[in-house]
């Protein structure tokens, strides 16, 4: 697998949320539970159909247009919103479509995302608005928006990186008790109380440690054996997806596979690809 960049936007708030972490990484990256993750996280029928011509979801543009985080990390993506196009998704596990987008140059095709993203239990599928596939030249990389999920460059197969920007929607617009929890005193507790972090990617901050930590708790809860059964050196970081175990189960079971969806965020406006 290519090597993935993942980013992140947003306020940042308590104890240095944007500090670097210090504690050792348990592994270099979270390629060793793709194979379980897509194993027990079975994809879901769905259909789709596609919006007539000139229309795009105000978020999409904004993503494809404007994202000042793609421009700042790459200085040189320029694209426009007439090169998108638009589709309503409906799985069988929920009544109301996700509107997707994907830009015409995007290295995979949409059948992938919708693969991908319907494999996310839909209790945690349900926080997301929005999700958008861009082109990019270095690599594969995403980020989370107001709750929506753009994923930059080629998606196959990288399941994981899916369910960690559905963390953050998960942990930004409030699923555990109304707060942002990666920012909470409990989260801070539990993250002390860890000798290790999952992987190198984790160490960039307290929020995308919550993110790595939620991909290792969706494969402890729905793959056979769980995670201490791909990682001796699970106890290190127990605390830590352990606590999110817990708290998705006070959610109702955010991250276990099976049911329907509840609660839905309202769709970004339809505006029409050239308004300003």
């Amino acid at each position: 697998m290519h090597a993935t960049f993942l980013a992140w936007a947003g306020s940042l708030c308590t104890l240095a949320l944007a500090q670097r972490l210090d504690k050792p990484p348990l592994e270099t990256d979270m390629g060793y539970l793709q194979k379980g993750l897509m194993e027990y996280l079975g994809p879901v029928n769905s259909s789709y159909k596609q919006w007539p011509p000139g229309w795009i979801p105000a978020d999409c543009k904004t993503m494809t247009e404007n994202d000042t985080l793609a421009l700042n990390l790459w200085g040189n993506i320029s694209l426009s919103a007439a090169d998108v196009e638009t589709f309503n998704v409906t799985y069988d596990d929920c009544d109301d479509p996700w509107i997707m987008c994907r830009h015409k140059n995007s290295p995979d095709p949409l059948e992938t995302m919708i693969d991908l993203f319907g494999r996310i239990p839909v209790l945690a599928r349900s926080w997301v608005r929005h999700i958008i596939n861009l082109p990019d030249p270095v690599g594969t990389w995403g980020h989370n928006f107001r709750g929506n999920i753009a994923i930059y460059g080629s998606i196959s197969g990288d399941l994981a990186l899916f369910i960690h920007e559905t963390a953050h929607s998960l942990d930004r617009t409030g699923a555990y008790g109304g707060q942002q929890f990666s920012t909470s005193e409990s989260w801070l507790a539990q993250y002390a109380n860890d000798s290790y972090v999952p992987d190198a990617y984790s160490q960039v901050n307290l929020y995308e440690d919550f993110a790595q930590s939620t991909v290792v708790a969706t494969y402890d809860l729905n793959v056979l054996g769980g995670f201490g059964a791909v990682e001796p050196r699970w106890a290190n970081v127990l605390h830590q997806y352990s606590t999110i175990e817990d708290e998705q189960s006070k959610a109702g079971g955010l991250l276990k596979k099976g049911g329907v969806c509840g609660r839905r965020w309202s769709n970004s406006q339809a505006v029409a690809v050239g308004a300003p």
